[in-house]
């Protein structure tokens, strides 16, 4: 379908968002009783397009032919993009009850996913792309720094900056230093990672853009987090961000990555996992210090984990 899609719109109601940036979403019905989903990416309400420079990357990838090239194991369900002021009007499937369901990500999902982010990366290796968002702007986005600027009216950024204070007291002082001088320069992590063999990476496989269509794994969201970097870049993420939806030890999901491709670079995999816990671990320090006493242990004992994979990444920047 092309621009024309939107003048067949004969009704739009207002989709919650469960992404919590700013983006707005309407459902709408077509003409012929079928249902889109419309995304409105707009710089000026979404506060992750501001932290990286977005203007409507996706918007780019979609006229220069980007997702044309992804791999037939992967639904992006775009179907139109055109540019808007602050960034771009986005045309999808209406794919809702195709997403994983509720906070669980399912064995079967987990390990498709694992295998589409393979095929995609292949099918970038040694390519360049324009526009995409800055590896440094990624691994400082959910910064102390940077979410102070948007913490008045935007809950992740205020959850973050809370995170980040508990991360100083329940870390140790050695892992603390490391991560904050990722925060401070992220340039020597973004130098040894760009050193290392680069391809499109989505960088944000998290839970609420995963999803089966038959025979395919969707994969929503592109753009404002889409990088190009080593693919561990977006399994680190993935790992960071759904270990416990998945349920298990972040170790032995760790090995499922490694499984998942064809020859791992472990030099950025280590690499990617300090980016990783730069930007969650703020997250995980609050669940290491839930009520919670089931989360707690479990989220403490993976906080445990993280900081001797940075201990033992972190020589190598």
């Amino acid at each position: 379908m092309g621009s024309d899609l939107l003048e067949l719109v004969v009704r739009r109601e207002p989709l919650p968002a469960a992404g919590k940036s700013g983006a707005q979403l309407e459902r709408a019905w077509l003409d012929d009783g079928s249902t889109v989903v419309i995304k409105h990416a707009d710089a000026a309400a979404d506060w992750i397009m501001q932290a990286t420079g977005d203007a409507g990357r996706v918007a780019a990838m979609w006229a220069d032919g980007t997702f044309g090239r992804l791999p037939a194991s992967i639904e992006h369900a775009i179907l139109d993009v055109q540019p808007a002021a602050g960034g771009a009007t986005v045309v999808m499937r209406d794919v809702a009850s195709h997403l994983a369901p509720g906070d669980r990500m399912p064995e079967s999902l987990h390990h498709r996913v694992l295998s589409a982010a393979r095929d995609s990366h292949a099918a970038f290796a040694g390519a360049s792309l324009p526009q995409l968002c800055d590896l440094r702007r990624y691994y400082t986005f959910l910064s102390p720094s940077v979410c102070e600027r948007f913490a008045v009216e935007h809950d992740v950024p205020r959850l973050a900056l809370q995170g980040w204070t508990r991360f100083h007291e329940v870390v140790a002082s050695d892992v603390v230093e490391a991560i904050a001088a990722v925060h401070d320069d992220p340039g020597p992590l973004v130098d040894a990672l760009l050193a290392r063999d680069r391809t499109l990476v989505h960088g944000d496989l998290k839970l609420a853009n995963l999803g089966n269509d038959d025979d395919r794994v969707i994969m929503l969201d592109w753009g404002t987090l889409t990088c190009w970097a080593p693919a561990s870049v977006d399994y680190a993420w993935y790992l960071a961000i759904n270990t416990a939806a998945i349920g298990r030890d972040p170790g032995e999901i760790l090995d499922d990555v490694r499984r998942a491709q064809h020859a791992p670079d472990e030099v950025a995999l280590r690499l990617a996992l300090i980016g990783a816990l730069a930007q969650l671990g703020w997250e995980k320090a609050l669940g290491a210090t839930a009520n919670d006493p089931e989360t707690r242990q479990r989220e403490r004992a993976a906080l445990e984990w993280w900081t001797r994979k940075v201990r033992e990444a972190f020589p190598q920047m």
